[in-house]
């Protein structure tokens, strides 16, 4: 006899569907992290067949972070409005759909229609969490949300290593590989519509649409001159005049979010110190990933007659992302052993710090080949402890009615951190380039800065963790 629950939405659900859910949940975290990564590794394809360079082509990645920031603050809401399955199906549609358009890209402007679409799937992240919060609980709840964190790390390693063996080892063409992101998408549409449970009847949340458009734009009015302001001019007006513009409708889209009653994010809770602390470390913390992802490929990938790089190719370099990532997954699943015996706060100082020596090892001692083979390990594993115990740090010093606003600012930053991180370091390796041949490559400075302006995040996020107090009624109440 099958037995049968309620689920938060007051669905029946089969009591053999948590295994199904945890299965959904990893796989949503997975692909969403593999949509977004794995196209690092076909620019060198795309490029040639699409006559595009540079910032443009970079943009291919760019793109996918965008839409994937604003789907991140999105999704979540939208799944209680209108369901958590319909939103799941939308999700893997649109991931299918854009890789789709991917595929048969005829030029550069579809296929960049195609990655702003299928670029949504990133909020699956998001979406993975609140499915978890509302159909889990206790140990399964507690196991799931601590690997998620660890199943980013994996997903990231996998789509280097991956793409670098399907385009330099097996010669797959890209356009294939958009298709099987396509097929992914199909298996997700299928893989929801089978465990995520159903919902009857409209929700009760509302979406902050105005909220959701105010900030895409603010965020495209940035990232592009971001992007784009070493072609055009730093000091031209083209690049002046979006700037100044994003930060305005930033501005607006703050006031705006003052005023709703159901906020795209909570900005009234921002005022609360340990809440800004926090969403700006995950926000460093995006930002600090995408430098490792951007310059670790490019840099051992750079022939040896520039005077510094490897000459690797794709599928070694997409192994050495794969030793970062690997760390990463270390990093994460040690936190909640060693916060056993290390506190959580001094646990996340020493990651930091961890992170602050790796990125100014991988900028001043890199000559020999297995420098660049160990530092990234250094920094992975220094990353995935300071995510997971920044977590637990800044948990620790909220109210208990503050968790879920911040577990959902914490989701929305690191991805808009990542998005502001690919164009800023996009930006640091396009100024100043050399030609190897018929390629240009940015110059051995230009990856030292980027390493370097990682270093500073780091300590960054260091200082701001050791700013962390806990309220004295926090402390009264854990007593």
């Amino acid at each position: 006899m099958t037995t049968t629950a309620t689920d938060s939405n007051g669905s029946e659900v089969s009591a053999a569907m948590p295994r199904g859910l945890v299965l959904m949940i990893g796989y949503f975290v997975i692909l969403a992290t593999l949509v977004i990564t794995i196209p690092l590794k076909l620019l060198g394809q795309i490029g040639p067949a699409l006559g595009a360079s540079g910032s443009l082509l970079n943009w291919v990645v760019i793109i996918g972070s965008l839409s994937g920031a604003i789907g991140t603050a999105l999704l979540p809401p939208l799944a209680s409005l209108f369901g958590q399955q319909r939103i799941a199906l939308v999700t893997m549609g649109l991931l299918t759909l854009g890789s789709i358009l991917g595929a048969f890209a005829p030029n550069m402007t579809v296929l960049l229609v195609g990655r702003f679409i299928s670029g949504f799937t990133l909020g699956g992240i998001a979406l993975a969490l609140a499915i978890a919060r509302s159909n889990l609980t206790g140990r399964t709840l507690r196991t799931v949300l601590s690997w998620i964190a660890a199943a980013e790390g994996i997903a990231a390693g996998l789509s280097f290593a991956i793409g670098g063996l399907l385009t330099d080892t097996v010669h797959v063409n890209w356009r294939v590989v958009f298709g099987v992101l396509a097929l992914l998408g199909i298996i997700g549409v299928l893989g929801s519509l089978a465990v995520i449970p159903g919902r009857q009847g409209p929700g009760r949340g509302r979406v902050d649409w105005v909220g959701g458009l105010l900030l895409a734009a603010a965020l495209a009015l940035i990232l592009v001159p971001l992007s784009m302001g070493s072609k055009w001019g730093w000091a031209s007006p083209g690049t002046l005049v979006p700037l100044v513009a994003g930060v305005i409708v930033a501005a607006v889209w703050w006031i705006v979010e003052e005023r709703v009653p159901a906020p795209l994010a909570n900005t009234r809770a921002l005022r609360n110190m340990n809440f800004l602390r926090g969403w700006l470390v995950f926000f460093l913390a995006g930002m600090l990933a995408w430098i490792v992802n951007f310059t670790l490929p490019t840099f051992t990938e750079t022939p040896t007659s520039a005077g510094f790089g490897f000459g690797y190719d794709e599928l070694t370099s997409g192994l050495l992302m794969l030793m970062f990532c690997c760390g990463i997954v270390v990093g994460s699943a040690s936190a909640g052993p060693l916060s056993r015996f290390v506190p959580a706060r001094v646990m996340c100082l020493l990651a930091f710090t961890g992170l602050a020596i790796g990125m100014l090892l991988i900028a001043f001692v890199h000559g020999s080949e297995w420098h660049l083979w160990m530092w990234p390990i250094i920094v992975g594993l220094s990353y995935g402890l300071s995510s997971a115990s920044a977590y637990l740090t800044f948990i620790q010093a909220l109210h208990p009615d503050e968790v879920a606003t911040a577990a959902s600012i914490g989701q929305i930053s690191a991805p808009l951190g990542g998005a502001i991180g690919s164009a800023a370091i996009t930006a640091v390796l396009t100024s100043q380039v050399i030609k190897v041949g018929h390629k240009a490559v940015p110059t051995e400075h230009s990856f030292q800065l980027g390493w370097v302006i990682g270093a500073v995040l780091s300590v960054v996020g260091l200082l701001l963790v050791a700013l962390i107090r806990a309220p004295k009624s926090v402390v009264a109440e854990s007593a």
